[in-house]
């Protein structure tokens, strides 16, 4: 197996690309010790070694390390690693390893995520950036029914009413403004329109008492 290129990645660490396409990313001194050269041959056995007993001992403390900071996906941690220059199978390995001791659980980022950032967000908005951080559909359905005490409309009503402050009547600018900051949340339009239609009866009944 040929070396085809050796790039510098920082001060301390290159890439080393192999002419299957593959690249490692090794400490400076490492490509001394194991007499990597560009254009070079790089034998099967030193690859191996490189692989076995370097690359995967530190992708798994890459992934604890990542993991200590904040939670996160098996995508996010297997996305973060391929950009750190793990070759594939390591990469899937180290997560495996994490997994192995669940400290990888999407189950429990959604059911974290619904009771955090997601608790004031709708459906649509939930299901959209859990999937953007590689959890399953299905998954993300079955936490979304299983999230006790989450009552869409309550939210829906609770951020309106937060939105728009104290009774008052309600302008088409400001309508528009508060429908495109609910819609961006994830709540559904037909929601929406029903939740500012009762703030602003709410508004005229105020207007009618205070006459």
């Amino acid at each position: 197996m040929y070396v085809t290129s050796v790039q510098s990645y920082c001060k301390t660490k290159s890439r080393v690309v192999l002419e299957n396409g593959e690249t490692l990313t090794l400490y400076n001194r490492e490509l001394t010790e194991y007499g990597i050269c560009e254009g070079e041959e790089l034998s099967w056995n030193v690859y191996q070694e490189i692989l076995c007993e370097v690359l995967a001992k530190r992708a798994k403390h890459r992934v604890l390390y990542l993991l200590m900071r904040q939670p996160k996906t098996r995508k996010q941690l297997l996305d973060k690693l391929k950009e750190d220059g793990y070759p594939d199978q390591i990469a899937a390995d180290a997560v495996a390893y994490a997994e192995s001791f669940h400290y990888v659980d999407d189950r429990n980022y959604a059911e974290q995520y619904l009771a955090g950032p997601g608790a004031r967000k709708g459906r649509k908005a939930v299901i959209y950036e859990l999937s953007e951080k590689g959890i399953d559909r299905q998954l993300i359905q079955s936490v979304l029914e299983e999230t006790e005490g989450r009552d869409e409309a309550s939210i829906l009503r609770k951020e309106a009413f937060r939105r728009l402050g104290a009774p008052h009547k309600l302008e088409e600018k400001e309508y528009r403004r508060v429908f495109g900051y609910l819609a961006r949340k994830g709540f559904e339009s037909g929601a929406i329109c029903r939740v500012l239609e009762e703030y602003r009866n709410l508004s005229a009944d105020n207007d009618s008492t205070d006459e």
